[in-house]
């Protein structure tokens, strides 16, 4: 709890106002991460390895933008750092826990912005205004932006995103989780829920499992798995 208190109050100094409601959410997982760091390991893995082998389809390597970066946990962010002449990092919370991996790097910056079309009639829109875009990354942000939005939206707000991607004049890769369930000791199904909200999810994208809550975490006797989807570029995912 200590621990959460000082990075709470040092992320706050260099928040915009508006956007400091946003560090308790932030910090929760933040603090969720560090408690959970054998069970997140595979899924971080898995994310950082689609991004880390991404790298190598671009010839050209201008600025890349990570929508959703938070705290940094699915970035292989040394290797875009390395590799790109400008990172751009989009959240509505950047944490003052990341700010030793940004400090070793003078190419990347931190921009805050609320990313859901609940709130915003074009919240892409911005990256039009980027010199040299060639990579956008979505980044675990999906399923989150739908569960926050206003009640009868959720589907809505996955539509708009994935369609605000597919129009992009660049790459842009989805790292999304698609539903959830809750499984008892026995291995019974006690709770599930579909994060996409009936939208359809093509079965070209990589899968995998992730352990977001072992026993213990949410309930003593419960565990709770996500599973996850990656396409490298939406723009090219196949829904036959």
């Amino acid at each position: 709890m200590l621990a959460e208190l000082r990075v709470h109050a040092a992320s706050r100094r260099d928040t915009p106002p508006r956007f400091r409601p946003y560090l308790a959410e932030a910090v929760r997982y933040w603090s969720t991460r560090l408690r959970q760091s054998r069970a997140w390991a595979p899924h971080l893995a898995n994310a950082r390895g689609l991004i880390d082998t991404g790298i190598d389809d671009f010839p050209v390597r201008r600025t890349v933008v990570v929508l959703g970066a938070g705290p940094l946990f699915e970035l292989p962010l040394e290797s875009l750092a390395r590799t790109f002449a400008r990172v751009v990092l989009v959240d509505r919370a950047h944490l003052s826990a990341i700010r030793p991996r940004l400090a070793r790097y003078g190419n990347i910056e931190r921009q805050w912005r609320d990313l859901s079309p609940a709130t915003s009639v074009d919240p892409l829109a911005f990256l039009a205004g980027i010199a040299d875009l060639d990579w956008v990354i979505s980044a675990n942000l999906l399923g989150s932006m739908a569960l926050a939005a206003p009640a009868g939206q959720h589907r809505q707000v996955i539509e708009d995103h994935l369609a605000a991607l597919a129009a992009l004049p660049c790459p842009a890769t989805l790292i999304t989780d698609l539903d959830y369930r809750v499984f008892n000791r026995h291995g019974v199904v006690l709770d599930s829920a579909d994060l996409m909200h009936g939208r359809f999810m093509p079965r070209s994208g990589l899968r995998w499992k992730w352990e977001a809550a072992p026993f213990g975490a949410d309930q003593r006797h419960t565990r709770r798995v996500h599973s996850v989807a990656a396409w490298p570029d939406w723009r090219e995912a196949d829904f036959g």
